[in-house]
Parts: structure tokens; sequence; C-alpha cells
């Protein structure tokens, strides 16, 4: 399968975009009181939502994305990524 680097680049950037509406819109809910008194569960998905497009789009833009997998900050999708990675090592 060809690494396609500008296709990497073009795949993070659309993820950096979407982390940023995300962002954008969470804080936008966040500045009323109701909201967050509401749908305090809704207001961390969308944060958990940034954090995952953050640690993915740093890790396609990784020369070498198994290693920078392995820093990902969100602990949720580095464990789920290591294990499909030593999945398709068996």
């Amino acid at each position: 399968m060809a690494d396609d680097p500008l296709m990497r680049t073009v795949i993070a950037d659309e993820l950096e975009r979407i982390r940023e509406l995300l962002e954008k819109m969470g804080m936008g809910l966040c500045a009323d009181p109701q909201i967050i008194t509401g749908h305090m569960d809704a207001l961390q998905t969308i944060d958990e939502l940034c954090q995952r497009n953050e640690n993915l789009s740093r890790t396609l833009r990784a020369a070498d994305m198994v290693a920078e997998a392995g820093n990902i900050t969100l602990e949720s999708l580095r464990v789920r990524i290591a294990d499909a990675l030593t999945g398709l090592s068996d």
C-alpha cells in the first residue's frame, strides 16, 4: 500500500478543522450555565472528540506514525490503536 504524505497531510488538516469547529461550538455552549448544568456529558464528549482529532492529526503528520501512536494522550484511543496494531502483527 502506497504511503502518500500529501494525502496524510490533507486528512490531518481536515481533522484539525473539525477539532477547531467542535472546540468553538463547545466554548459557545459553555457560555450558557443552563447548558453546562443540563448537558455536562455531551460537553465532555465534545472535548473528547477534540482530543481525538488532535491526536489523530498529529499521528498522521508524524514521520513514524506507529511510534507517534504511542504518544497519544487520550488513553482509550492509544490503547485501541495499540491493540489494532498488535492484531495486525499476529
